[in-house]
């Protein structure tokens, strides 16, 4: 008798093999260091200003297109002139928080909210780091639910339990 042979699916090279993950030793998410409460450590204004130019360089448009786009999302006119004030490093004006959000959409990146978040002493995490985390989740579920289920059986009669 012939055996079919099936055709094997060649492994992505790009993609880590779930047991593998598993055996892993080091970290797999980097935990950001809580800020010192320092006076002044939390002065984040220069450092804000960098990160907004971070994450424009990094994005296709230029000031005028990013104006037009946040001005679109957020119902209200943003001008390419406000964009200079707020990333300047002597000028006065200030990033108002309300646009961060817009912000990230017209840009394209996280860069600023990740910024903020690590300033924070938090961590920003999406696509691949989300699904690990979610995979995480529903591990420690499944662990909690078999314990549960073998609790529950040895108390039981049937099956060599309390009486």
């Amino acid at each position: 008798m012939t055996m079919k042979k099936g055709r094997r699916r060649a492994e992505d090279p790009r993609q880590m093999a779930f047991l593998d993950l598993l055996g892993q030793k080091e970290d797999l998410i980097e935990v950001p260091v809580q800020p010192e409460p320092e006076p002044g450590a939390l002065d984040y204004d220069q450092r804000l200003r960098a990160l907004l130019n971070k994450a424009i360089r990094a994005c296709p448009f230029d000031r005028d297109q990013i104006a037009s786009l946040v001005s679109g999302l957020v119902g209200r006119e943003v001008t390419k002139a406000q964009i200079d004030s707020w990333t300047g490093a002597t000028r006065p004006n200030r990033f108002p928080a309300e646009l961060v959000p817009a912000f990230c959409q017209a840009l394209g990146n996280t860069i600023l909210l990740a910024g903020l978040a690590e300033a924070s002493g938090c961590r920003l995490i999406e696509g691949r780091e989300l699904q690990f985390a979610r995979l995480g989740q529903l591990w420690l579920f499944i662990q909690k639910a078999e314990n549960e289920q073998k609790r529950l059986v040895a108390e039981l009669p049937l099956f060599g339990g309390a009486a």
